[in-house]
C-alpha cells in the first residue's frame, strides 16, 4: 500500500491534478470571500441605510415624531427585527417610543441604553451596532435640532436587530462556498481532461519511448502529434533516439574492431619474433609481451614493476644504463639500445629495444611504449661477415701479391745479382780505396732497392685494413712506380704524374696502394697486346648542386656531394668494357676474366673503399678505345709535422755508453755491434733472451748497460718480454725494439710498452746510431720523473 501511495504521489498524473486543485481552491477562495465580503457589507449598507431612513425623514420633517409610537407602522418601515424606536428630549425623557411603557420615563432608568451617545455637540446620524444578551443590535441615532438651534432639543433613537441578517449572510456564504467547490471540481475535472488529453497522454508515451530506449529498443520511435512544445519533444526525441541508435551502432563496430585488434595484436605478440613492452610515469615496466616476460622471468624473475636496469641485462653501451636513462628522464625517443645477457644453456645473447614517450591530451607525460627483439644471430652473422671480409681482402690482397710474384722475383734477383758483382769488384779492386767506395754505392742502392720491394710486400700482407693517416699522393705514387712497372711487364707504357706536388688526402696509404694495384692489374688484363696506362692526380671543387651548371650531367658528381676532392685517374688504352657489363662491375665476385684467372672481388673492394673514404667513384668506357677510373676522395691540408732524414754515419756519436745487443741472427747482432763500436759505444751480444738475462745480472755498477737493443721475435722468450724483466730489475735502462715486420710489431709494443724507440730492419748504420741516443734521452727523462 505504501509502495502504491508513494507511486501515486509521485506520479504527474497526481502533480498536475492537485497543481489545478491548488491553483483553482486559490483562485476560487479569493473570488468567494471577496464576494462575501462584499454581500456582507452590502446587506449592512442597507440595513444601515434602512435604520437611518426615519431619523432623516423626521429631521427633514417629512415624518412626524409621532409615528414613533406606532409600532406597526414603524415594523413595516424597518421589518419585522425592530427592537426600540423611540424619541428623547435633551433631558433624557422618553416622549415616544414603540413601547408605551417607557414613555416618560428617563433614559436612565433604562437597561444598557447607551446614554453616552447623546451628545450635546451631536450634529450628524451616528450608526453603530452592539451586543447584549439579546445579541447583535444596530442602533441609529438622529440629533433633531430646532430653527437656528445650535445644538439639538430631541435625539431619534432606533435599534434593530440583525440576528436574521446574519442567518442570511450565513446562508449566502454556504451558498457559495459550495458553489466554489462545485465550480473547482468541475473546471478541475475538465482542465484535467483536457490536459489528459493533450499533455499527459503524450508524455506518459513518450515516458514509455524513453523506456524503450533504456531497455535498449534502439528501433522504437515516437508519432509526433502536433508542432506545439510536446511535438518539438517528441521530434526531439526521436532525433536522440536515431543519434543514440547510431551511435551505438559505430561503438558496437568500434567495440567489435578494438576486440579484433586485441585478439589479432596478442596473435601478433605470440606469434612475433620481436617483443612488446610498456611503462608508467614511474620509468617501471607496466606490460610484457609474453616472449618478453619469458626472457626476463629465465634471466631475473618477473619484469612487472621493474626499471631497465633491474632486469639482470648487460648494456652494450660505453656509458651502460645511464645513456637509455639520460633519454628515459628527458622522454625523449630512443633506438637501437642493445643489452646483453647468458642464457641458461650459458651462451651469451643480444638484444636491442626502441622505445618512444606517450603523453596525454593536457601534455603530461604517461610513460613509454616499445619494441625489442633478440639479436644474437644478427650479431654473429655481422662477426661472420666482417671475418669474411677479412678473409677477402687478404685474398685479394694475396692474389696481387700472387701476381707480383713474378716480378719481384725477378728484381731481387736483379737487385742480388748486383750486389754480388759489385762485392766481387770491391773484394778485387781492395787497394783501390775510390773503386771500393764506389762499388759499395752501388751496394747500398741495390740494397735500397730490394727494401723497397721488400716494404711493398710487408704493406700489401699487412692484416689491418683502415690505418687513415693525411698522405701525399705523390709520394704514394713514387712508392708505387717500381713495383706497377714491374707489374706491367715492361710491354705497357706507365705514365704517372701529379698535376700539383701537394695534393693531399686522408686514407689509408695501403688501401690506396692496393687499389692503384687493383686498377693497374685490371688495365694490364684489358692490353694483352701491350698499350699505355697513364695514373694522374689532380684537383676538383664540386659546387653545391644548387649552384651546378644545368647542363652539367648527375652522372658525375652525386647530388649530396660538394667540397674540394682529390681526382686520382687510372685510364688504359685497352679493350673497353661492354655496356651490358658496366652496371655490374663493381658487385662482389662479378667477373668477366677466365676461371682461375680472378676473384672477381678487386672492383668491388676498391668501390667499397672509396665509399668508406668519404668519397665516390666514377667509370667511363668505350668498347674497343679503353677504360677511365676517376676515384675522387676528399682533399686535405698539407701536414705540419717535421720530417728527420738521417743519413750520415757519425751524426750522433756515442759516449762509451754500454749497450747489449740481443738478436737471434749472427750477422745483424755483427753489424749492429760494429755500428755501435765505430760510433764509441762500448756493446756486448747475445743470442736469445735467456743469455741476456744472464749477461744483464752479471753487469752491474760501472758495467751495468744503459741500453738494450733487442729484436723483437726471438726464440723462446720475445724482446718484450725480455726487457719486461729486465725493466724490473732495473727500471732505468733504456730499450731499443727492432724488427722486419714494423706495423704488426709496433702495435704488439703499444699494448705492452709505452716509452721505447723502434728502428726499422734493415735499417743504416745512422738510423741505428739515432735510436739508440734517443734510447739514453729517454731513459734520462724517465730517471728524473721518477
Amino acid at each position: 500500500m505504501r509502495t502504491l501511495f508513494d507511486r501515486l504521489i509521485g506520479s504527474l498524473v497526481f502533480k498536475i491534478a492537485f497543481a489545478i486543485i491548488v491553483v483553482e481552491t486559490i483562485l476560487f477562495g479569493l473570488f468567494g470571500g471577496y464576494y462575501v465580503n462584499y454581500f456582507g457589507a452590502e446587506i449592512d449598507r442597507r440595513i444601515a441605510e434602512q435604520i437611518s431612513t426615519p431619523g432623516r425623514l423626521i429631521q427633514q420633517e417629512q415624518l412626524k415624531v409621532s409615528v414613533l409610537s406606532d409600532a406597526q407602522q414603524m415594523e413595516l418601515l424597518l421589518g419585522p427585527h425592530l427592537q426600540q424606536a423611540m424619541a428623547i428630549g435633551f433631558d433624557g425623557t422618553v416622549y415616544h417610543s414603540t413601547d408605551p411603557l417607557t414613555v416618560g420615563a428617563a433614559i436612565s432608568s433604562l437597561p444598557n441604553f447607551p446614554a453616552d451617545q447623546l451628545r450635546s455637540d451631536m450634529t450628524d446620524q451616528v450608526l453603530f451596532t452592539v451586543d447584549d444578551e439579546t445579541g447583535s443590535s444596530m442602533v441609529s441615532i438622529t440629533p433633531i435640532f430646532a430653527l437656528n438651534a445650535n445644538q439639538p432639543f430631541m435625539y431619534i433613537y432606533l435599534k434593530v436587530s440583525t440576528k436574521g441578517l446574519e442567518e442570511s449572510q450565513r446562508q449566502m456564504q454556504s451558498v457559495l462556498l459550495i458553489g466554489s467547490l462545485l465550480c473547482v471540481l468541475l473546471t478541475s475535472a475538465l482542465i484535467f481532461l483536457f490536459t489528459q488529453h493533450t499533455v499527459l497522454k503524450r508524455l506518459i508515451t513518450a515516458a514509455q519511448f524513453v523506456n524503450k530506449i533504456q531497455i535498449g529498443k534502439l528501433s522504437s520511435r515516437l508519432t509526433p502529434m502536433g508542432r506545439d512544445e510536446i511535438g518539438t519533444l517528441e521530434r526531439g526525441l526521436n532525433a536522440m533516439a536515431e543519434s543514440l541508435e547510431r551511435r551505438t551502432q559505430q561503438h558496437q563496430a568500434a567495440q567489435n574492431a578494438l576486440r579484433d585488434s586485441e585478439e589479432r595484436f596478442r596473435d601478433f605478440t605470440l606469434s612475433s619474433a620481436d617483443w612488446y613492452w610498456e611503462m608508467g610515469s614511474d620509468l617501471k615496466i607496466a606490460f610484457a609481451s609474453y616472449k618478453f616476460y619469458q626472457l626476463i622471468e629465465e634471466i631475473n624473475g618477473s619484469p612487472q614493476g621493474q626499471s631497465f636496469d633491474k632486469l639482470g641485462l648487460h648494456p652494450e653501451h660505453p656509458e651502460g644504463w645511464a645513456h637509455l636513462q639520460r633519454h628515459l628522464d628527458e622522454h625523449t625517443a630512443f633506438y637501437n639500445v642493445e643489452f646483453s645477457w647468458t642464457s641458461r644453456s650459458g651462451e651469451k645473447q643480444f638484444g636491442r629495444i626502441n622505445g618512444v614517450p606517450v603523453f596525454a591530451l593536457d601534455g603530461s607525460f604517461n610513460g613509454y611504449r616499445g619494441t625489442g627483439s633478440n639479436i644474437t644471430d644478427q650479431k654473429r652473422a655481422a662477426e661472420e661477415q666482417h671475418a669474411l671480409q677479412r678473409q677477402l681482402a687478404t685474398s685479394q690482397k694475396l692474389e696481387a701479391v700472387g701476381q707480383m710474384a713474378g716480378g719481384v722475383a725477378h728484381e731481387f734477383n736483379n737487385c742480388l745479382a748486383g750486389i754480388l758483382s759489385f762485392a766481387e769488384v770491391a773484394r778485387a779492386k781492395i787497394d783501390d780505396p775510390e773503386k771500393v767506395k764506389e762499388y759499395i754505392d752501388h751496394v747500398i742502392s741495390l740494397g735500397e732497392r730490394a727494401t723497397g720491394v721488400a716494404d711493398q710486400l710487408l704493406m700489401f700482407s699487412r692484416r689491418r685494413i683502415d690505418q687513415p693517416k693525411n698522405v701525399r699522393v705523390e709520394a704514394i705514387f713514387a712508392e708505387m712506380e717500381k713495383l706497377l712497372v714491374t707489374l706491367l711487364e715492361h710491354r705497357i707504357d706507365l705514365q704517372m704524374w701529379s698535376d700539383e706536388p701537394d695534393l693531399y688526402t686522408r686514407v689509408d696509404p695501403t688501401q690506396l696502394s692496393a687499389c692503384l694495384l687493383n686498377l693497374a692489374i685490371n688495365a694490364r688484363d684489358a692490353m694483352p697486346d701491350g698499350g699505355t696506362l697513364q695514373i694522374s692526380c689532380s684537383s676538383a671543387d664540386i659546387p653545391p648542386l644548387a649552384q651546378r651548371d644545368a647542363d652539367e650531367d648527375d652522372d658525375i658528381y652525386p647530388p649530396e656531394v660538394e667540397g674540394q676532392f682529390v681526382v686520382i685517374t687510372v685510364q688504359d688504352t685497352g679493350t673497353g668494357i661492354p655496356e651490358d657489363v658496366v652496371e655490374h662491375i663493381f658487385e662482389p665476385f662479378f667477373s668477366t676474366k677466365e676461371p682461375g684467372k680472378g676473384t672477381g672481388l678487386g672492383l668491388s673492394i676498391v668501390h667499397s673503399w672509396v665509399e668508406e673514404s668519404h668519397g665516390f667513384i666514377n667509370l667511363e668506357s668505350v668498347e674497343g678505345e679503353g677504360t677511365t677510373f676517376s676515384i675522387f676522395l676528399p682533399r686535405t691540408e698539407p701536414g705540419t709535422e717535421p720530417v728527420h732524414e738521417v743519413d750520415d754515419i757519425g751524426e750522433f756519436p756515442g759516449n762509451g755508453e754500454n749497450i747489449l745487443i740481443v738478436d737471434d741472427e749472427q750477422a745483424l747482432r755483427t753489424t749492429a755491434q760494429i755500428i755501435l763500436d765505430d760510433a764509441g759505444y762500448r756493446t756486448e751480444t747475445a743470442k736469445s733472451t735467456e743469455d741476456a738475462l744472464i749477461i744483464l745480472e752479471q753487469s752491474t755498477g760501472e758495467n751495468a748497460f744503459d741500453v738494450i737493443l733487442t729484436d723483437v721475435v726471438l726464440p723462446g722468450r720475445s724482446g718484450p718480454q725480455l726487457v719486461i724483466e729486465a725493466l724490473r730489475q732495473n727500471p732505468r735502462y733504456g730499450v731499443v725494439f727492432m724488427s722486419g715486420y714494423p706495423a704488426r710489431s709496433r702495435k704488439e709494443l703499444d699494448n705492452l710498452l709505452g716509452n721505447y724507440v723502434f728502428v726499422k730492419k734493415p735499417f743504416r748504420p745512422a738510423q741505428l746510431q739515432k735510436a739508440v741516443r734517443d734510447a739514453i734521452k729517454l731513459a734520462a727523462e724517465r730517471a728524473k720523473t721518477s
